[in-house]
C-alpha cells in the first residue's frame, strides 16, 4: 500500500517520456471510488448482502423512503450477517438477536435490554440508484458526484443485462487497457483515422478520444460497416479505475457501455460490462425495437470484448518495460496513481 504521507509527484506530460512512473504499490488495493454494488431488483422487500471490496456489505430500503441504504453487513454485536435479517420499518434487523440499525447505522433497539452500547453502530456508505443499478462509494463521503455518460441523461438510455468475468490481472491494468492504442490496432482491427487525444475533464477522470476505421473482415465488422458506418468516434472516460464510460458513435447510430470493476482481495479484478442504447423516439417503436436492438448491440460488444479477457489474463504492471509508444498508457498510470486514494484517505479529502 502507498504511504499516505507522501503522494507521488505530478503526472508527467506526454512530451516528457522517461519521467516518473508509479510503482505497483502506488495503487491502493481498494480505491476510494464509486462502484456498481448490485441490481436494484436485488433490493426489494428484503436486504441483500455480499462480499465486496474485502468486506461484507448489505443494502436495504427503509419503509419510509425509496432511498437505498448500504452499510457493513457484519452485526456490531457478534458479527451475524444482516443480509439474512429483515427490514423492520426504517431499520434493518439482525437475524441473531434482533438488534435494529437505522439508516445512519446507529442501533436503535436491543430487545434484551434498554441501554444501547456505544459500539452498536454500522459503518454506512454513500449509495445511489441509476438505470436499475445500485452504486456505492467506498468511503465516508463521495470525493466526486456519481458520473454518467457525457452529454447523456439516464432517462435517455436503456440498459441490457450485464456480462462479465474475473480477470487474472490487477484492477489498474484492466483500466489501462482502454488507453492502449497498440492493443486497439493489434487486437480489434481498428485503424486510427486521426491522432487521438487524452484529457482530464475532472481531477478524478481521465478521458481518451479517437476516430477509428472499422478495418476488419469478420462478419461482425462487415455488418457494422453496412448498418452503422465504416468509422467510429470512440470516447472513454475513466473514473479512478472503477467505472469507465464509453461511447461509440458511428455515422448512423451510437452505442454506450459502462465497464464496472471490482478489485478482489487476491489481486484479480471482477469486470462487468453494461451496454446502453438510446430509447426510440415513439412508444410503438420502443415496444417493437428497443429491446431487440439493445440485445443485438450487446451481442456485438460482447464478441468485441471477450477476446480481451484472454489477452489480459496474466498481464502485470511493469513500469520499466513501458516504451515510448506506450505514452498514453503511461499518462493514464501516472494520473491514476495520483488521483485515486486509498479508501482510508477518503474522509480527509
Amino acid at each position: 500500500m502507498r504511504s499516505l504521507a507522501a503522494p507521488p509527484p505530478e503526472t508527467p506530460s506526454a512530451n516528457r517520456p522517461g519521467n516518473w512512473r508509479p510503482a505497483a504499490d502506488d495503487f491502493p488495493a481498494f480505491p476510494a471510488s464509486w462502484y456498481v454494488f448490485c441490481e436494484s431488483s436485488q433490493v426489494r422487500d428484503k436486504p441483500f448482502s455480499k462480499q465486496f471490496l474485502d468486506r461484507r456489505l448489505v443494502a436495504y430500503r427503509p419503509a419510509s423512503s425509496d432511498a437505498i441504504v448500504v452499510m457493513d453487513a457484519d452485526c456490531a454485536h457478534l458479527g451475524s450477517d444482516l443480509g439474512a435479517g429483515r427490514v423492520a420499518g426504517d431499520c434493518i434487523r439482525c437475524p441473531f438477536h434482533d438488534w435494529e440499525y437505522g439508516p445512519n447505522g446507529v442501533c436503535r433497539k436491543i430487545p434484551a435490554q434498554e441501554s444501547i452500547p456505544e459500539f452498536a453502530r454500522q459503518r454506512c456508505y454513500p449509495a445511489e440508484e441509476r438505470n436499475g443499478l445500485v452504486f456505492v462509494f467506498n468511503g465516508e463521503r463521495p470525493l466526486y458526484p456519481l458520473p454518467y455518460f457525457p452529454g447523456r441523461s439516464p432517462d435517455e438510455l436503456i440498459r441490457a443485462r450485464p456480462f462479465g468475468t474475473v480477470l487474472d490481472c490487477p484492477w489498474y491494468v484492466s483500466g489501462a487497457n482502454a488507453f492502449d492504442l497498440q492493443h486497439f490496432r493489434a487486437a480489434h482491427d481498428r485503424r486510427l483515422v486521426a491522432e487521438p487525444r487524452t484529457e482530464q475533464p475532472d481531477r478524478f477522470a481521465f478521458a481518451a478520444l479517437g476516430v477509428f476505421a472499422v478495418a476488419g473482415d469478420t462478419w461482425q465488422d462487415r455488418v457494422t460497416r453496412r448498418f452503422a458506418g465504416d468509422e467510429v468516434k470512440l470516447a472513454i472516460t475513466d473514473w479512478c479505475g472503477s467505472l469507465s464510460f464509453a461511447s461509440a458513435e458511428f455515422r448512423r447510430t451510437a452505442t454506450y457501455g459502462l465497464v464496472a470493476r471490482e478489485p478482489l482481495p487476491d489481486g484479480r479484478v471482477r469486470v462487468d460490462v453494461y451496454v446502453f442504447a438510446r430509447r426510440a423516439s415513439g412508444p410503438i417503436r420502443r415496444v417493437l425495437f428497443d429491446r431487440l436492438i439493445l440485445q443485438i448491440r450487446r451481442l456485438f460488444i460482447k464478441r468485441f470484448l471477450t477476446a480481451d479477457a484472454i489477452r489480459l489474463n496474466g498481464v502485470r504492471y511493469t513500469p520499466d518495460r513501458l516504451i515510448e509508444a506506450d505514452q498514453d498508457m503511461i499518462d493514464y498510470y501516472c494520473w491514476l496513481a495520483r488521483a485515486t486514494p486509498d479508501a482510508s484517505r477518503a474522509s480527509s479529502q
